[in-house]
């Protein structure tokens, strides 16, 4: 008869043997996983604060082109006003002063004379009006030519435009538009003759 012991045996072979070489590979493993982990760490560390300057720069970059603007808007305002300054100095300086011009034109304005546009140009040496606007009929025109030559303060009076629309309501005369150029006189600029 043959004896079978379906029992396990008191001697087990163990599934998995560790020897020595084996755990010093797994500390080694062990070691460059918590260096890996440790420099990670200061990697991010280092990245966090590397961000957090770029943040402080950016934020001090938007600050001083804030102000570089306002400098900037400053100088500006500094050359309007210089330019404005010098204006009203010339103007001030000037023997006849813009009002004075401004009353002649319209105390010699015949009625009927509507202007655009008046441009002053007064130089230090000369000066000349340029009057362009509507009226009803060229005798308006000529009238305001005559007025003009007749003032103290324009000497002569040129037309460099003029034009006229008849239109089918307006039989008579239509929409006369013109340019006239009056020169300021001499006497009145400061000029010696």
């Amino acid at each position: 008869m043959i004896d079978i012991n379906l029992l396990p045996s008191a001697q087990r072979r163990p599934f998995f043997t560790l020897d020595r070489t084996f755990g010093v590979g797994l500390a080694l493993l062990a070691a460059e996983l918590v260096l890996l982990l440790v420099f990670v760490a200061v990697e991010n560390a280092q990245i966090n604060r590397l961000n957090a300057q770029i943040a402080d720069w950016q934020q001090r970059v938007a600050q001083v082109q804030q102000q570089v603007k306002e400098v900037s808007d400053l100088r500006d305002q500094v050359a309007q006003l210089r330019a404005k300054a010098d204006l009203l100095e010339r103007i001030k300086q000037s023997p006849v002063q813009l009002a004075e011009i401004l009353d002649e034109i319209a105390d010699n304005t015949p009625h009927g004379v509507f202007y655009k546009s008046i441009t002053i140009v007064h130089p230090a040496s000369g000066g000349s009006v340029t009057l362009a606007g509507d009226t009803a009929t060229y005798r308006e025109v000529a009238d305001l030519m005559l007025n003009l030559d007749g003032s103290p303060i324009f000497g002569d009076a040129v037309l460099t435009t003029s034009s006229q629309a008849v239109s089918p309501a307006q039989p008579s005369g239509g929409d006369v538009q013109f340019s006239v150029v009056g020169t300021l006189s001499p006497a009145v600029t400061g000029e010696q003759q």
